[in-house]
C-alpha cells in the first residue's frame, strides 16, 4: 500500500480486505452487501454498517478524509482506476488487443506485464475477493505473457525465451499452451532432443494427473520433431477459430426468437452473407440469446466462429472497425506483420479469407451501422449482430433481419427466478413472485440479479425482497453486482444515456419527470418546451436506442426500470427552476387538453372561473365522445398524478382546475378512487393557498365524489366548507352547484324537506344568474326530494321540466336520467303504464350511450313496476341486470338490489330516486 509515495502497512486483515474491495471498484459505489462479503465472507457481524463505518474511519485517517466517500447504500473510493495496478493492468490488456501494429502491441503488453508483481491479492486476507478476482487476473496475465512471447520471436534470444518458459511451466505445469511454446523455442534454437524430452515429460504428467494425451497441436509438433524437421518447427498453427463465449447456464425462455433464428438460418441463401440483428434495451438478454443460439448451430459452420464484443454501449472505449478486423484476421491465420494498415484493405482481406468459408460471425454490442459494415464478410457467412440500437441502416441497405427482443412474460420470469431460488420457494410465495417480476419489469438481467439476491439471503422471504425493491430510490442499487459493471443495471443504462446527443439526453431527463405510463408526442413537446416536430425527432432518437419503447406512432413508454433511471437523472441533473418550468408547461398543456375534451363531454364544467393560460403546443383535435374517452383512458395515470404534483408544489389553481375538469370523466368511467384522490388533493391545496374560489370548486368536487359513493356525512362536511367559502366571497359561478349537491347530501340522509329547500334555492339562484346549464340539475334534485316526501305529482312535474331543459341543452345522458325520475314518480303515483313507458325510453338512451351507472336506478324502477303489476319473472330479470352492473362498478346500491331479489315475489316498498350530484 502506497500513499503520497510512502509505503503504508495495514496491520488488520479486514482493513486490507476493505481497501482492496474499494480499490477494485475505484471510482464506483460499492454496496454494503458487497463490502461485507469482501471483508467477512459468508459470516458477517450482526451490525455490518457499524463495523464498516469503523474500518472506513480508520482508512480515512491513513489516506485522507475525502478518500472514501459515503453514499446512499455503500462507499466509494475517490481514486482513478488507473491508479489501481490490477485495473490498469486489465485496461492495458484490452488496449493491446485493439492495437493493430505488432510493435505497438508489444509495447503496451510490456507496460501491462510490468505491473505484475507476483500472485494477485496476496496478503489481502479475503477468500471472497481471491475467489472473484485471482482466477481472471491470472488467466489474463498468462494469455498476455504468451502473446508477448509470440511477438518477441525474432526480437529476443531464444535462450532467454526458453529460460522464461521453463520457469512458467514449472509454475503452471498443466497449461499446454506454455509447453507448446517451450517445445517450439527449443526446436527453433537447435535443441531437438531437449524438445522431445520436454514433450515426453508433459505426456507423463498429463497421463498421471488427468489421464489424457497432449492436445492436437503438441502432437503435431512432436511428429515434426520425430520426422527430423524439428529445426524448422513452426509456431503453433492457428486452428479453426472457436471464439464463442461459453453458453449460458440454465438458459430460459425465448422460444419464439430461437425459432425465428432457426427459420432465418434455414431460408438463407448459401452463396450470400445473411445478417440477423437482435436488438433491445439494456439487460433484455440479447447477448445470452445470440450466444446460446450460436452454440446450438455451431456444427453447421465448419469454418468456425468469430466473436467480438464491440463495446458499443459499455464502460470501455468502443472497438474500432480496424481493431476488430485486425483481431479477426489474426484469428484466421494472418500473421500480425501481414495485417494491412487501412480499414479498407483489412476489410478486403477478411472478405477474401472468409469467402465460401461457411463461418458464423457474432458481433456483440454494436454501437451503430458504421461500426458493423466494415466487418461484414463475403459469401457463405452468417452474421449475428446484437445492439441496443435498431441499426435501421443495416436493415434498409444490407437487408438485415431485425429480431426485436422484449421483456419476459410471467411464465419465463418465474422460470428464471426458479433457477436461482428453487421451484419450492417460488411455489410457497406466488404473490411475491408476481410482484418481484413486476418490480423488475420482467427484464432478464434484473430478474437474475433479484434471484441472486434472494438466494444469497435465503433467510429473507421473497416478500421481504419485494418490500425492499418497492422503494424506487434504492431499486437500482439493489439490482446490481457492484463488482461487475456488466451486471450493474444503472451502469448499463448510463452507457446508452451517455451516448446520446445533448438535446436527446435533456429530453430523456425531462421525461423522467412525467408520472404516466405512456407519453404522447405533444406531451413530450410541452414538457421539453420544443415544437412537436422537434420532439418527434428527439423521441425517435431515444426509441432507436431502446431508451424508450414506441407502441404506436405518437405514443412512447419507458421500461419500468428505465423510468426509475430517468427519474434519477432528472433529480440529479435538472435544476429546480428547470424542473418547475417543465412541470408547469406540461400541467398547462394537460389543463388545456382536458378543457378541449370537456367541450364534447361536460361543457357545463367550463365555467367563467376556469380561465386557462394559452399553450404553445397544440392540444388534441377531438372529434367526438369516443376519442375523448380513449385519450382520457390513456392519460389517466398521468392526469391523476399531476393533480398531486401541482398540489405538492403549491400550485393550487392548477391543482383544483385540473381536478375539477377531470370529474366528468371520473363520473362517467366510474373511477371513484381517482376522483377521491384528486379532489382531496385539490381541497388541501386550495386551503393551503387561502384560495376561496379554488376552495369552492375543490370542496364541491370532493362533495360530489362522496355523493357518488353515498357517503352523505362526508359529503355534507366538504360541501359546507365550499358553501362557507362561497358566502365569504359573495358567491360565484359554482354557488348553484354547491346548493344542488347539498340537496343530494340531505336526500341521502333521508332529510327530504331540507333536500327540497336547498334544491329549490339552487333553481332560483341559477335562474337569477342566468346559469341555464345548472337549472335542470337542480330541478332533478327537487324531483328526487319530492319523491322522498311521497309527493309524486310534484316529483313528476319537476322531473319532466328537467328532461325538457336537458334536451334543449343537448345533454342526452341527464335527459335520460330525468326520464327515469319521471318514471319513478309516476310509479309511486300508481300510474304504472306511464311509468313503464318513461323508464323504457330512458333505458334505450342509456344503452345507446353505454351509460351503465345511470341504468341502475332505471332498472330498479322497472323491476318495481313489473313486480307491482304481477310480473315477478320480468322484475327479477331487471334486478338481476342491475345487480350485475352494480357489482361490476362497485356500486353501493347492490345490497338494496339483493334485498329486492330476495323478497320476490312480494312487492316491497319503493326504493326512491337517487340524488344527482
Amino acid at each position: 500500500m502506497v500513499a503520497d509515495g510512502s509505503p503504508l502497512a495495514l496491520t488488520s486483515a479486514r482493513q486490507r480486505a476493505l481497501l482492496a474491495a474499494l480499490a477494485l471498484s475505484a471510482g464506483r459505489l460499492v454496496s454494503i452487501d458487497a463490502l461485507a462479503r469482501g471483508v467477512w465472507g459468508e459470516e458477517p457481524p450482526e451490525r455490518i454498517r457499524g463495523s464498516l463505518q469503523t474500518y472506513v474511519m480508520r482508512l480515512r485517517r491513513l489516506f485522507g478524509e475525502d478518500t472514501v466517500v459515503t453514499e446512499l447504500d455503500g462507499y466509494r473510493l475517490t481514486l482513478s482506476p488507473d491508479r489501481v495496478d490490477a485495473l490498469r493492468f486489465l485496461r492495458l490488456l484490452d488496449l493491446a488487443a485493439e492495437t493493430a501494429h505488432p510493435a505497438g502491441e508489444r509495447a503496451v503488453l510490456a507496460e501491462a506485464l510490468g505491473l505484475w508483481a507476483g500472485p494477485p491479492l496476496e496478503g489481502v486476507g479475503s477468500p471472497t475477493l481471491t475467489e472473484d478476482w485471482v482466477p481472471q487476473l491470472t488467466e489474463r496475465y498468462l494469455f498476455a505473457v504468451e502473446r508477448r512471447i509470440d511477438l518477441d520471436a525474432g526480437h529476443t534470444a531464444d535462450s532467454d525465451l526458453a529460460a522464461e518458459l521453463f520457469e512458467l511451466v514449472a509454475q503452471h505445469p498443466l497449461r499446454e499452451s506454455l509447453w507448446e511454446r517451450l517445445v517450439v523455442v527449443l526446436a527453433r534454437s537447435g535443441r531437438r532432443a531437449e524438445a522431445l524430452m520436454r514433450y515426453a515429460e508433459l505426456r507423463t504428467l498429463l497421463a498421471r494427473e488427468l489421464g489424457v494425451e497432449p492436445g492436437a497441436e503438441l502432437r503435431r509438433l512432436h511428429a515434426e520433431l520425430l520426422a527430423g524437421d524439428g529445426e524448422q518447427a513452426s509456431p503453433p498453427r492457428p486452428q479453426v477459430p472457436r471464439q464463442l463465449p461459453f453458453d449460458v447456464s440454465g438458459f430460459t425462455g425465448r422460444g419464439p426468437e430461437l425459432a425465428e433464428l432457426d427459420g432465418f438460418l434455414a431460408t438463407r441463401r448459401g452463396d450470400s452473407t445473411a445478417i440477423a440483428i437482435i436488438e433491445g434495451t439494456a439487460g433484455v438478454g440479447k447477448t445470452s440469446l445470440a450466444v446460446h443460439w450460436a452454440h446450438t448451430v455451431r456444427d453447421r459452420f465448419p469454418g468456425g466462429q468469430l466473436f467480438v464484443d464491440l463495446r458499443g454501449h459499455s464502460a470501455g472505449t468502443p472497438v474500432t472497425p480496424d481493431a476488430a478486423l485486425a483481431r479477426f484476421l489474426r484469428a484466421v491465420g494472418v500473421p500480425a506483420e501481414s495485417v494491412p494498415s487501412t480499414v479498407e484493405e483489412r476489410s478486403e482481406m477478411l472478405r477474401s479469407r472468409l469467402a465460401d468459408a461457411r463461418m458464423l460471425l457474432l458481433l456483440d454490442n454494436a454501437r451503430d451501422a458504421d461500426q458493423v459494415r466494415p466487418l461484414l464478410p463475403g459469401s457463405g457467412t452468417l452474421v449475428v449482430v446484437t445492439s441496443r440500437n435498431q441499426l435501421r441502416g443495416l436493415v434498409a441497405r444490407e437487408g438485415a433481419r431485425r429480431i426485436p427482443l422484449r421483456t419476459f412474460d410471467d411464465r419465463d420470469a418465474a422460470a428464471l427466478l426458479a433457477g436461482s431460488v428453487g421451484r419450492a420457494r417460488l411455489e410457497a410465495e406466488p404473490a411475491a413472485v408476481a410482484d418481484l417480476a413486476e418490480l423488475c419489469g420482467r427484464l432478464p438481467l434484473a430478474l437474475a440479479l433479484a434471484g441472486e439476491r434472494a438466494s444469497r439471503f435465503s433467510g429473507i422471504s421473497l416478500a421481504g425482497i419485494v418490500d425492499e425493491l418497492r422503494d424506487q430510490r434504492v431499486r437500482l442499487d439493489a439490482l446490481r453486482d457492484p463488482q461487475d459493471t456488466g451486471t450493474d443495471l444503472r451502469a448499463a443504462f448510463s452507457w446508452s444515456y451517455k451516448a446520446l446527443r445533448p438535446p436527446a439526453a435533456r429530453l430523456f431527463r425531462l421525461l423522467g419527470l412525467h408520472p404516466g405510463v405512456e407519453i404522447g408526442l405533444p406531451t413530450a413537446a410541452a414538457l421539453a418546451g420544443v415544437e412537436v416536430h422537434r420532439a418527434r425527432e428527439l423521441l425517435d432518437q431515444l426509441a432507436s436506442v431502446h431508451l424508450l419503447n414506441q407502441p404506436s406512432t405518437d405514443r412512447y413508454q419507458f421500461h419500468d426500470l428505465l423510468r426509475v433511471y430517468a427519474a434519477e437523472r432528472a433529480e440529479r441533473e435538472v435544476g429546480e427552476d428547470e424542473r418547475d418550468r417543465a412541470l408547469r408547461r406540461v400541467l398547462d398543456w394537460y389543463l388545456a387538453s382536458v378543457a378541449a375534451a370537456n367541450m364534447l363531454v361536460r361543457p357545463d364544467l367550463l365555467t367563467e372561473d376556469v380561465v386557462l393560460e394559452p399553450v404553445e403546443v397544440p392540444t388534441p383535435s377531438f372529434t367526438g365522445h369516443e376519442d375523448t374517452t380513449a385519450w382520457y383512458a390513456a392519460e389517466r395515470p398521468a392526469l391523476v398524478a399531476l393533480v398531486g404534483i401541482a398540489a405538492a408544489h403549491g400550485w393550487a389553481s392548477r391543482a383544483w382546475r385540473l381536478a375539477w375538469l377531470l370529474r366528468g370523466f371520473f363520473a362517467e368511467r366510474h373511477d371513484q378512487c381517482d376522483w377521491m384522490i384528486t379532489a382531496t388533493a385539490a381541497v388541501r391545496a386550495a386551503r393551503a393557498a387561502a384560495d376561496p374560489l379554488g376552495l369552492q370548486y375543490a370542496a364541491n368536487n370532493l362533495g360530489s365524489a362522496y355523493l357518488r359513493a353515498q357517503r352523505a356525512d362526508e359529503a355534507l362536511e366538504a360541501l359546507e366548507e365550499g358553501r362557507k367559502a362561497s358566502v365569504e366571497t359573495g358567491g360565484s359561478a359554482l354557488t348553484v352547484a354547491i346548493l344542488s349537491n347539498l340537496s343530494g347530501a340531505y336526500y341521502l340522509r333521508a332529510e327530504f324537506q331540507k333536500a327540497e329547500q336547498y334544491a329549490s334555492e339552487a333553481v332560483r339562484t341559477a335562474r337569477e344568474k342566468g346559469q341555464k346549464t345548472f337549472v335542470p340539475h337542480a330541478l332533478l334534485n327537487v324531483s328526487a326530494s319530492w319523491i322522498g316526501m311521497r309527493e309524486f305529482g310534484k316529483a313528476a312535474e319537476h322531473a319532466l321540466a328537467a328532461h325538457e331543459a336537458f334536451d334543449e341543452l343537448g345533454d342526452r345522458y341527464h335527459s335520460a336520467l330525468a326520464l327515469g325520475n319521471t318514471g319513478e314518480a309516476l310509479s309511486g303515483a300508481q300510474r304504472h303504464a306511464e311509468a313503464e313507458e318513461y323508464c323504457v325510453r330512458a333505458l334505450v338512451v342509456l344503452n345507446e350511450l353505454a351509460a351503465d351507472y345511470g341504468k341502475i336506478d332505471v332498472l330498479i324502477t322497472l323491476g318495481r313496476i313489473k313486480s307491482r303489476t304481477g310480473r315477478p319473472v320480468e322484475a327479477a330479470g331487471h334486478w338481476t341486470e342491475a345487480l350485475a352492473v352494480g357489482q361490476r362498478l362497485g356500486d353501493p346500491r347492490t345490497d338494496e338490489i339483493q334485498a329486492l331479489l330476495a323478497a320476490l315475489p312480494s312487492a316491497g316498498s319503493s326504493p326512491g330516486a337517487a340524488p344527482h350530484p
